[in-house]
Formats: structure tokens, sequence, C-alpha cells
């Protein structure tokens, strides 16, 4: 072992030592083997770079990529050394890189996430090697959170140089790790300033992904697109175009993206199964999308999302009681459920209230009431919502009109105590007292009929309903 460690030495020293050779070899060559030596961490690898170093002193760019190497290993004194010994040598007053490797040593030593001993040596590198690329995008790398409109100047000062530079994708990266909704936002408009024809597929991916989870769902489906145009087999687009395409709907193309990602994508993830399974939902293929919406729950049992979706997938299948209790295991355990979810339980109750006869039919109706008033009392912002739900079962299926009307005082009482209503709150407490209003004139007493008919021109001034209330007389203004 020592002779062939011997050999291989002592042939890479000759060849570092032939005098005649010494302008042409070419540095790059000459340093894979000192490099090798470095990262094995042999005996002889300080040597070999003493030597490397006296064959290339007068090329810069030779002993810097040296002490790359070592910086390469985290040998930061080392490569210190070598850097140094460039910035205080007059002939290589210029040597932009040699500062750019004390910028990085001064990066990897910093505590505390200190930016500014290293802006300021890839300030100097900038200073003396102005068409230095690679110093603009270090100082805009090392100043983008702490002061990120300098960063964004600095990048500007080398397009002045450079007018075919593109700045915009690296400013839009910037936005983006912010991992903010600020930064989302910044990084598309970013994104939609740069010439996507240069754009590459992490450009693409997150321009895309920025706009999904700002709810912009058309745009991150048209960027993914974009993208896919370019980089057909990316399975990170076509996973953007899935989940875009599935939020807004448009469950037929979504499945599209979703069999590309598949198809090369060793490493899926829950959410990939998650909107693959709702856009199977979606065009009713009810048991793939229990397989799918499964397979996501078994990736990541924690997140309960598709335990709800899963009730949805059986209910279409028929299976009510399999719905009924996925659905009442997900309304338990979920800590954020929303008006879907609460829907899907009132449609099993209902529709096993269909299948029933007798009082287990009513039963059932009661049931799909009662989620509806237990939403009410979760979520008081759509309280009024839930108060109209629960009328429709009892007008449609109880024939209770007691019960309708006794809801409709609720949706009255909760909407008349909100200071600023909304469209829809409009829309029901129109729907309420109108209703209200109808009762009242067919038993005869208009004076409250034609109170409640004020209160919703009030609202909505061409209602043909209540001005018929007001205009007519008892006789005529009974309504069935």
């Amino acid at each position: 072992m020592k002779a062939i460690k011997y050999l291989i030495s002592g042939v890479l020293a000759m060849a570092l030592a032939a005098p005649s050779m010494a302008q042409d070899v070419n540095y790059q060559t000459a340093l894979e083997p000192v490099s090798k030596a470095i990262v094995a961490k042999s005996a002889d690898a300080a040597e070999l770079a003493k030597k490397y170093q006296k064959e290339f002193k007068k090329n810069p760019e030779a002993l810097v990529a040296l002490g790359k190497v070592y910086f390469g290993e985290k040998r930061y004194d080392d490569a210190k050394a070598i850097a140094q010994a460039l910035t205080d040598n007059k002939k290589f007053a210029n040597c932009g890189d040699a500062w750019i490797l004390l910028g990085d040593i001064a990066v990897a030593e910093a505590e505390n996430g200190d930016a500014g001993p290293a802006a300021a040596m890839y300030e100097t590198a900038i200073s003396v090697d102005p068409k230095n690329k690679t110093a603009y995008e270090r100082y805009f790398t090392v100043n983008r959170t702490a002061a990120p409109e300098e960063a964004i100047r600095k990048l500007e000062e080398y397009k002045k140089i450079d007018p075919s530079y593109q700045i915009e994708a690296k400013v839009a990266d910037m936005y983006y790790k912010q991992n903010t909704i600020g930064g989302m936002k910044d990084a598309v408009e970013w994104y939609k300033k740069g010439d996507a024809n240069n754009y590459d597929e992490t450009n693409f991916t997150q321009w895309a992904n920025a706009n999904y989870i700002l709810r912009n769902y058309d745009d991150a489906v048209n960027v993914a697109k974009r993208g896919l145009a370019k980089f057909n087999n990316s399975v990170y687009l076509s996973r953007a175009a899935l989940y875009a395409a599935a939020e807004k709907g448009d469950f037929q193309n979504a499945l599209e993206y979703g069999k590309d990602m598949f198809k090369d994508n060793k490493d899926s993830l829950a959410l990939d199964y998650y909107y693959y399974g709702i856009s199977q939902l979606g065009v009713k293929d009810y048991q793939n999308a229990v397989t799918s919406l499964n397979k996501a729950l078994e990736i990541n049992p924690k997140d309960l999302r598709p335990m709800g979706k899963l009730s949805q997938a059986y209910l279409g299948l028929g299976q009510e009681d399999k719905a009924l209790d996925y659905s009442q295991k997900y309304l338990e355990q979920a800590t954020s459920v929303g008006y879907d979810d609460y829907n899907n339980l009132s449609e099993i109750y209902k529709k096993k209230g269909d299948a029933a006869k007798g009082t287990q039919q009513n039963d059932f109706y009661n049931k799909a009431m009662d989620v509806w008033e237990i939403m009410a009392k979760k979520s008081p912002a759509i309280a009024d919502y839930a108060y109209f739900q629960e009328a429709q079962i009892a007008q449609d299926k109880l024939k209770d009109q007691a019960k309708v009307r006794e809801l409709n005082q609720k949706i009255i009482s909760t909407d008349e105590a909100i200071t600023n209503l909304s469209s829809t709150n409009k829309q029901l407490l129109t729907y309420a007292y109108i209703n209200e209003a109808i009762n009242y004139n067919n038993a005869n007493e208009i004076d409250k009929a034609k109170e409640l008919a004020q209160k919703v021109l009030a609202i909505d001034p061409n209602n043909e309903t209540a001005k018929k209330i007001l205009a007519v007389g008892t006789e005529e203004g009974k309504t069935e």
C-alpha cells in the first residue's frame, strides 16, 4: 500500500515540478489530484498544495481555485490565507474572485447570521472588478433578507453593465423564499416582469406555487402550463397544475396533470393523492377516489382532510353508513372544518331519511338539521346560512311550517345584529323577511307584513314581492 501511494505521489510531484511545462499545464487538470489529496486528508496533501501554489503563483485564478477546495472542506484558515495573500499583492489588485472567497468565508464563519463583513468583502470585489457578475450576486444573496431594496439595487447596477442580464427571476426567488403572503405577491410581480423564455424549471415552479398559495388558481395553472411546454417531464410543474386545477374545480384537466405527475414520480406526496382523489371525486369516479384518498391518509395520517372527502366518495357509491362513519370521525377529530364537510354530513342524513320509513325517517331529517345547528354555533359568521339550510329541510322534508317560521326568525335576529351586511347576508335576510311577510299577510296580519316588506325594500328596492305586499289589500295580497 505504501509503495502504491509513493508511486502516485511521485508521479504527481514530477508533473507539478516539470519546469518545461510550467505555463502550459492546465491548472484545473493540475488541481484535480491536489483536490483529491485534500479531500482524502492524505499525508502529502500539504506538499502537493505547496508545489501547486509555487507552479501557479502568477495565476490568481488558479490560486483562488485551490482556496475554494479548502473552503469546500471547511478549512477556512487555509482558504483565507490564500485569498488574503492575493488581496495583499498589488499585482493582483483587480482579483475580485479573491475578495469573493473572503466573503464566502465570512458567511460561513458568521455568528447570528451577521452578513455585514461578507457584504463588505463582496462590495470590495465589485469595486476592484466591476464586471464580476458573481460579486453582485453574492452581495445580493447576503443582503436580500436584511436589506432587500439595497440587494436589488446592486443587481440593477450590474444590469447597466450587461443589459441582457436577467435580474427578475433572482429577485422573485428572493421574495418567494421569504415564505410570506407579501413575499409571494412580490415574487409573482417580479416573475411577470422578466423574460420567461429564460426561466428554468425552478423559476416556473415557484411562480406557479406562489400563485397557488395566493389562490390565484387560474394564473397558477397558466404558469405551470407555460413551464410544461418547456419542461414537459417536470413532476413539480405537473404537481402545481394538478393542485391549482383541482382547487378551481377543473377536475378533468387536473386528472390529466395528475397522470403526468405520477408517471415519473417515485416519491409522491400525501397532497398529490389528496388532490388527485378530490379530482376523481369531482368527475364522480368514486371508487378510484376512495383508493387515492386512502393513500393520502396512509402517507400523512395527521392531515385529516382526505377523511372528509372519503365520506363524500362513499356517499357517491351509495354506502351511506360508511359515509356517515367517515364524516362523523372527521368532524370529531379535525381542527378546521368547513361548509362542505357539514353539508356532506347533512346530505348523508337526508339520504338515509329518504330511504327510511315512519318515525325513523323524521329522525334522520332532524339529525340533518342538527348538523346545521352545530355549524351555526361553531361558525357564528355563517349562522344565518346554517339556519337557512335547516329551514329548507323543515320545509321540504318535515313539512313543519312552525319550524320554518322559527328558523326564519333566527335568520332575522342574526342578520339584523350585523352592522355591515355582506351580499350573502342581504340575500338570506331578504329571504326570511319575504317568507315571514307572506305568512303574516296570509294570516291577515297586514301591518306586520307591510313592516317586513318595507325592510325588504330598504335592502332590495326592486323586490316585486315586497311591492305587491305593500300595494294590495288583504285579499289580493295573499300569496301562496
